[in-house]
């Protein structure tokens, strides 16, 4: 099977490069790109001060997620970054780019104080998310390097006034001393205005395992299972020729649109791995996990076919077509979840061996006119792991496109209805738990 793959791709891949070789145009526009990041301070005193005591060291620095607000009016609209603390030397661990390119703290520079004093603060971001509600979610992991310095938490803003209106601080049963909460999800069940219905699903890369949070009862709670778990044999990374070793958990995680009166899926991967696995939203927010974080190892299923190599971060549009990176080559992809997970029904969206290198941020982002848009965050986290980055050389990019631009003509967007059977999953499961099947524009447990 694995052979299958890697050739399947490699056909894909030489098929792309014949097209550039024509003259063809890269589908992703780049929006930012940095050598290094440098950020804006309150004052010449506060950048000093930072340079002496070393929370700010030059060239430290490394994004790893992209969010993006639209705004009517003169305000215009908003790139977020994160800029996780690995270790010291970063002032600012989340902020908007400003126009000069430079990261201005959010919601202030109060929020990022460097010597963990502050866990009312923001300590150390990842990634970040913002719902219909125009609420911006921060999952805070609250580590420096691999100290504990502040509890993890989680918190909302109000977009409209970059106020917050929500603060959870995760109980010491709800993690491990090795958890490192890094990607979060976002699930609303709206009614009307109404958007108390909403549970926060946060990836535990490190962990391994996932901290679900009921935001209307304030409460949250641990789920472990086997497929939040790396596998030791996928944990070494190749890109552009430079490999690293990194075993790492559950990182990638997508949710499928919502459908009132219908369940939804969470689908989720290990960075160290190359499955897709999925599970449904209602197994997740079973409040029985508070007495014991164990999964059914049925609850979870994953898909018998893989991909050819590590994927990083995916996100899902309000159509079940998922978007995410490949490591090898540096590129970005489609699959429409109405069709079997499978190499064959995987759709280039765009690759670039320079722009592309390791897609850390994936997200879908409505703009004002009710389109979809594509944004990318690269970071060249081979170069990172490596240490081989030259600040002479663009390290990070931004890059972004509306979505149905780039699905014009793809197979994604028109699932093959020539099948009479529909697709299936193919998974083995016990009578008692049945399995997952496709259908155009819906995923459902039969």
């Amino acid at each position: 099977m694995a052979h299958g793959i890697e050739r399947f791709f490699l056909l894909a891949y030489c098929i792309a490069c014949c097209w550039s070789g024509l003259g063809a145009k890269a589908q992703l526009r780049v929006v930012r790109q940095w050598s290094e990041l440098d950020y804006v301070f309150p004052n010449d005193e506060a950048r000093q001060t930072a340079v002496e005591k070393q929370y700010y060291v030059p060239g430290n620095a490394v994004p790893i997620d992209v969010e993006v607000h639209h705004r009517r009016g003169m305000k215009g609209s908003r790139i977020f970054i994160s800029i996780p603390r690995f270790d010291g030397g970063r002032p600012v661990t989340f902020g908007v780019v400003a126009d000069d390119g430079r990261v201005q703290p959010y919601p202030d520079y109060s929020w990022h104080d460097n010597q963990g004093l502050n866990c009312d603060g923001m300590t150390s971001v990842f990634r970040v998310a913002i719902d219909e509600c125009n609420r911006l979610w921060v999952l805070d992991a609250g580590k420096i390097g691999d100290k504990q310095v502040c509890p993890p938490q989680i918190l909302a803003f109000d977009l409209r006034n970059d106020q917050l209106i929500y603060r959870h601080k995760v109980k010491e049963s709800s993690y491990v001393a090795a958890s490192l909460f890094i990607t979060p999800v976002v699930d609303v069940k709206k009614n009307g205005n109404d958007c108390s219905d909403t549970f926060i699903y946060a990836a535990d890369v490190s962990g391994p395992g996932f901290l679900v949070l009921d935001v209307a009862n304030d409460k949250s709670w641990r789920v472990t299972h086997r497929l939040a778990f790396p596998f030791p044999s996928k944990g070494t990374f190749t890109i552009e020729g430079e490999s690293f070793d990194l075993m790492d958990g559950v990182l990638g995680m997508a949710l499928s649109p919502y459908r009132e009166g219908e369940d939804r899926y969470l689908y989720f991967h290990s960075l160290a791995s190359t499955t897709e696995n999925v599970v449904r939203t209602s197994v997740l927010r079973n409040s029985s996990f508070l007495n014991d974080p164990n999964a059914p190892p049925q609850s979870m299923k994953v898909f018998p076919d893989e991909r050819p190599n590590q994927s990083a971060a995916e996100a899902m549009d309000r159509d079940g077509i998922m978007y995410f990176g490949l490591m090898d080559p540096p590129s970005i992809w489609c699959w429409n979840s109405a069709t079997e997970f499978s190499p064959r029904n995987f759709h280039e969206i765009d690759i670039n061996r320079e722009t592309l290198q390791f897609a850390s941020g994936v997200k879908v982002v409505n703009n004002l006119k009710g389109e979809q848009e594509l944004w990318i965050l690269t970071c060249r986290f081979q170069k990172v792991m490596t240490g081989s980055i030259d600040r002479s050389e663009i390290n990070f990019r931004v890059l972004a496109e509306k979505i149905p631009k780039l699905l014009k003509n793809s197979p994604c967007a028109t699932p093959p209805k020539d099948q009479n059977h529909g697709y299936h999953a193919n998974l083995i499961s016990s009578k008692e738990e049945p399995f997952i099947t496709y259908r155009y524009g819906a995923v459902s447990y039969l």
